[in-house]
């Protein structure tokens, strides 16, 4: 994460706070435990009410078939996208652990992808095109201050730390590197001590 996008990014807040460790990672998609599982519930959760309600209305098989139908086309469309972003080398995010708090934000490739999932919302016509844009523009820098950290999942061999708040915020996941994963566990627990911390 370059100097400049570091102080874009603290200015947006309009507070005064320095940065202990700032870097950047790529996220691969198809290879991402993390994904897969947000794939899996923000799918497969509604696909099964769906097959449910399918069941109840139907009153055959047939509705469960359509709803397991729609989740094999969508799962698709997913890896077919996953693909075509992990062959540009994923996902660029940078990460930011200040005097205040801990901050994720979106790189280039990820406003452009939001950007063009708004314009072809407002252009086709389709508001959950566009209101998928602008839900994920809402959660392209995300920040939560450390006073309201509650969990800090860790897994170790992944490198990778999940920074929970409370319910209504949307948690942020560290990828670290190998030099600054050290660092970065000692920050959260200097700075959230009232956190409970799971390793996995």
């Amino acid at each position: 994460m370059t100097e400049q996008q570091v102080e874009s990014a603290l200015a947006a807040d309009g507070s005064e706070e320095t940065v202990a460790l700032a870097w950047e990672a790529r996220v691969r998609v198809l290879t991402n435990r993390s994904a897969w599982t947000s794939m899996g519930l923000a799918v497969g959760i509604p696909a099964l009410l769906l097959a449910a309600l399918m069941a109840v209305i139907t009153r055959s098989v047939a509705g469960v078939a359509l709803a397991a139908v729609a989740f094999a086309v969508i799962l698709v469309i997913f890896v077919l996208v996953a693909g075509v972003i992990d062959a540009f080398g994923g996902f660029r995010v940078g990460f930011v652990l200040s005097s205040r708090g801990v901050r994720s934000t979106s790189g280039k490739a990820s406003r452009a992808a939001v950007a063009a999932a708004q314009v072809g919302g407002l252009l086709s016509g389709k508001p959950g095109l566009l209101g998928s844009g602008l839900l994920a523009r809402s959660e392209q820098d995300v920040f939560i201050p450390y006073p309201q950290v509650t969990r800090l999942k860790v897994n170790a061999r992944r490198r990778y730390v999940v920074v929970r708040g409370d319910w209504a915020q949307k948690p942020i996941g560290l990828y670290c590197t190998a030099e600054n994963f050290p660092e970065v566990l000692r920050l959260l627990r200097e700075n959230c001590p009232a956190a409970t911390t799971r390793e996995s």
